[in-house]
């Protein structure tokens, strides 16, 4: 990010030696930028596994929800039975009948679920389909008794014939009840939500959030009026805040007494908080302190520790042993972290968070040649502040993309990810501000490849920026284009008639609803028609919730003629 992009670069130096650049070399991604110094293999690369020529069962089992207390009766395991090339067992297609001496496919695995450390039967005698996902199993909690540790979880599945056996493991959290006042917030490990309570009702019911944000400066902005400002953030529609710490400060976090003020007003307003720790991360025993001073705010969504700790080369420990602090203190809210580069020991960092967030920032840059530095950019040198981008809209969907495609390479339950849009310009290696128009288009692309929130950086912005981040945070947040975006999985859609249009749906066939969001990175508007391929048969649009709309349904098929360049449309429609 810019916050870093130049400040951050001359830390890391100190880390080369942990990495493969020479003595004294900075590095950035973990290449060379400086033009005094000579390109380098930076290393830190995840490689797809070795494919396999038969098909694998990929078995996995995690809890729905990253937590639940004792205040909850229900909970849920979702199992994933997917047939991958990459990652899994040996998957044979077969299966006899004794009855009958005959063979039939290998269509269901038989599974049970339970305690590890004593056989407790949580899911018995259930099945789910060979080569599906998102299968969820609720079961009653009343068995465990609420503990800070985690409960073993096995999952043993067979074929139908017992020749084939499987097994999966996971944790399962079922924490005491808080008694000290503070929050709890749950992250959804099946839609990516986080879910909370409404303390201002004292309601015991669990909503899911999705957050829309900026990066706003504390000493630059925020700190000058902390309730007027503050009132000013939330009246804009943006519902929670991530405020940056002041590093200039002895402590390089916060004055506590004047963040305790500034809580105050968020826990009155309800405006959730999302808790930054860059500078300080790495030490211990500043994070256990901030983390106790604050963990029992009302007002606390969740936890920030790395901020660009790919780019700034922090050891690859850093993360992790920050994650292992907060949950210790702290198991009732998600950790986040913020990753620059495009693949560099994407393992090891992103093992420190449950929510991921991405910065790319392709409008208005030079992406093969650093203005900066005055050197070219590619995978194994410079700095041109997006890392192994292109310089289009596609380097955001396709880094969302790819660290989704990490996960799996990696073996590993879900994680959330979040997009961080630029909402700034007219510095180092970015040219201008964003127009309103890009701005709509990188929030609703990063929506469409997966993102359950957004953090844009910077605040203060430019008024129109502003604006037309107030009208999306408000028009993604509520209603059904909420309720779908957190409710249902993100199906990315075919496009005939028109390149560089991206448009994904949510389906949510309880409430008979789909939503279809429609994003043009083309800056030319098209005369042609223009055909969507829904996955559901819909029978009307139901609202136009952004954009200009003008989409007809027929059926399986949304079409339009013409559509405008940068248009992003967000339509509800009726399904059959």
């Amino acid at each position: 990010m810019a916050r870093a992009a130049l400040a951050g670069l001359a830390l890391a130096s100190s880390a080369t030696a942990l990495f493969n650049a020479p003595p004294g070399v900075d590095i950035w991604c973990g290449k060379a930028y400086r033009s005094t110094n000579a390109s380098f293999e930076p290393g830190g690369w995840l490689e797809e596994p070795p494919l396999s020529d038969e098909p694998l069962l990929n078995l996995q089992v995690y809890p729905r929800m990253n937590l639940y207390t004792e205040d909850d009766q229900f909970a849920s395991f979702i199992v994933d039975a997917a047939l991958s090339h990459t990652n899994g067992a040996p998957f044979y297609n077969s299966t006899f009948d004794k009855s009958t001496n005959a063979t039939a496919p290998f269509s269901h695995l038989y599974i049970d679920i339970s305690v590890t450390a004593n056989g407790l039967a949580l899911v018995s005698s259930a099945n789910v389909s060979i080569n599906s996902t998102g299968n969820e199993f609720s079961f009653a909690l009343g068995g465990l008794a609420a503990q800070n540790d985690a409960y073993n979880i096995t999952l043993v599945g067979a074929s139908r014939d017992g020749n084939q056996s499987y097994l999966a493991t996971t944790t399962l959290h079922k924490l005491p009840a808080r008694t000290d006042g503070g929050s709890v917030a749950k992250l959804d490990k099946l839609y990516g939500g986080i879910y909370t309570q409404d303390y201002l009702t004292n309601s015991s019911a669990w909503s899911a959030l999705l957050p829309y944000s900026f990066y706003v400066s504390w000493d630059g902005w925020l700190e000058n009026s902390i309730v007027a400002n503050t009132r000013t953030f939330k009246d804009y529609g943006y519902n929670i805040i991530h405020v940056v710490p002041n590093a200039a400060l002895a402590n390089q976090a916060f004055d506590f007494d004047e963040f305790d003020a500034f809580l105050d007003v968020c826990d009155a307003l309800q405006l959730w908080v999302m808790y930054d720790m860059r500078w300080t991360y790495k030490n211990l025993s500043s994070v256990a302190e901030q983390v106790n001073r604050f963990k029992a705010r009302k007002s606390l969504l969740l936890w920030y520790t790395g901020d660009e700790p790919d780019g700034a080369s922090d050891t690859l420990n850093a993360t992790t042993d920050a994650y292992a602090v907060i949950k210790a203190l702290d198991p009732y809210h998600p950790v986040s972290l913020c990753l620059n580069c495009y693949n560099f020991h994407y393992g090891a960092y992103s093992a420190g968070a449950d929510i991921v967030l991405s910065d790319v920032y392709p409008v208005a840059v030079n992406t093969s040649f650093s203005v900066q530095y005055n050197t070219e950019c590619n995978t194994t040198y410079g700095c041109c502040g997006c890392d192994d981008c292109a310089g289009d809209f596609e380097d955001i969907s396709e880094r969302l993309d790819a660290f989704q495609q990490y996960q799996s390479w990696l073996g590993q339950e879900p994680k959330a990810f979040w997009g961080v849009p630029p909402a700034f310009g007219n510095e180092t290696f970015w040219a201008r501000y964003p127009t309103a128009a890009e701005e709509a288009v990188m929030a609703v692309l990063s929506v469409n490849h997966g993102a359950k929130g957004i953090v844009a950086w910077t605040w203060p912005t430019q008024p129109h920026l502003a604006n037309v981040t107030s009208a999306l945070a408000k028009t993604l947040a509520g209603g059904d284009v909420a309720d779908c975006l957190l409710g249902a999985k993100t199906i990315g859609l075919a496009v005939e008639g028109r390149e560089r249009l991206d448009a994904a749906a949510w389906v949510l066939p309880a409430k008979g609803v789909m939503l279809v969001a429609i994003v043009s990175l083309e800056y030319m508007e098209t005369a042609g028609n223009v055909t969507i391929a829904l996955p559901v048969s819909a029978s009307g649009v139901k609202s136009v919730d952004w954009g200009e709309g003008g989409w007809t349904v027929s059926g399986s098929t949304l079409w339009k003629k013409g559509v405008q360049g940068l248009e992003v449309d967000l339509l509800v429609l009726d399904i059959e």
